[in-house]
């Protein structure tokens, strides 16, 4: 039975670094070409469908409780173990780091004439095609932010990092490091449709979410953090407030390199 759990785990693995990112692929490419707001809501539903389903999947391969906790060796983190310094280095880091992301959400929230200042940085964006403009989209934007926090910790920082230690019925038993680092690269490679950018951006993301599920031993504050980004989207970016015209054009469709990209 042990035998059969691990290569069901070792299908799974190769399923989601390499199949899992080609699931929305095309319907992704489609909206790059027209983007419109029943195109985007048919992309919210689909990708919270197939991560969640992905998420079970996981969950049936591994507990919970072993999914949720991230334990390491002290061979793990020679520069933590002993050197509170150290640990206490990188922990403001990643601080100031998720401080800085989240500050223009932070004015917003506050001060609602500041999302005009960066407006125009959203008009721009590379990944407007997907970003929420109805109040429909708004309310699917916090599921699909939800999930993406909760299922793709529990898929990358979760069931990945796990396998590629050796923790499961099955897996390579690689380092912490090295296991940390593939395991932000399959995250960043899962955003593929996003391009060569996206895939960076989210790659270096992945490295500071797996770094805070090593230093806090646990998949709690990833998922909240990366809930919270996601979700500050909302606070930052509403068109149909700040831009009504433009939120017409965006709502009833649009080819990104248009004038209203």
């Amino acid at each position: 039975m042990h035998r059969y759990l691990g290569l069901a785990q070792d299908v799974f693995a190769v399923a989601l670094v390499f199949g899992f990112p080609l699931i929305n692929l095309p319907t992704m490419q489609r909206l790059k070409q027209f983007s419109s707001s029943t195109a985007r809501l048919a992309l919210y539903r689909r990708s919270v469908l197939t991560t969640w389903t992905f998420t079970v999947a996981a969950l049936m391969l591994a507990p919970l409780r072993t999914l949720r906790v991230v334990p390491h060796q002290p061979s793990d983190l020679p520069w933590r173990d002993g050197h509170s310094l150290g640990q206490a280095a990188v922990s403001a880091l990643i601080a100031m780091l998720f401080a800085w992301i989240l500050w223009p959400s932070i004015q917003c929230l506050f001060r609602k004439d500041m999302r005009k200042t960066y407006l125009k940085a959203y008009q721009a964006s590379f990944i407007r095609f997907m970003l929420p403009v109805s109040r429909s989209e708004r309310l699917w934007w916090v599921l699909l932010s939800i999930t993406a926090g909760v299922c793709e910790e529990l898929l990358c920082r979760g069931f990945l990092l796990h396998y590629l230690r050796g923790h499961l019925a099955d897996g390579p038993s690689l380092s912490l490091m090295l296991a940390w680092l593939l395991s932000s690269m399959a995250f960043g490679l899962g955003h593929i449709y996003q391009g060569r950018r996206g895939v960076i951006e989210t790659t270096a993301a992945g490295l500071v979410f797996g770094m805070l599920a090593i230093l806090s031993g646990g998949l709690a504050l990833p998922i909240l953090m990366h809930i919270l980004i996601d979700l500050r989207i909302l606070l930052i970016y509403n068109p149909a407030e700040d831009d009504p015209a433009d939120a017409a054009a965006l709502i009833n469709g649009f080819h990104p390199h248009s004038r209203y990209l």
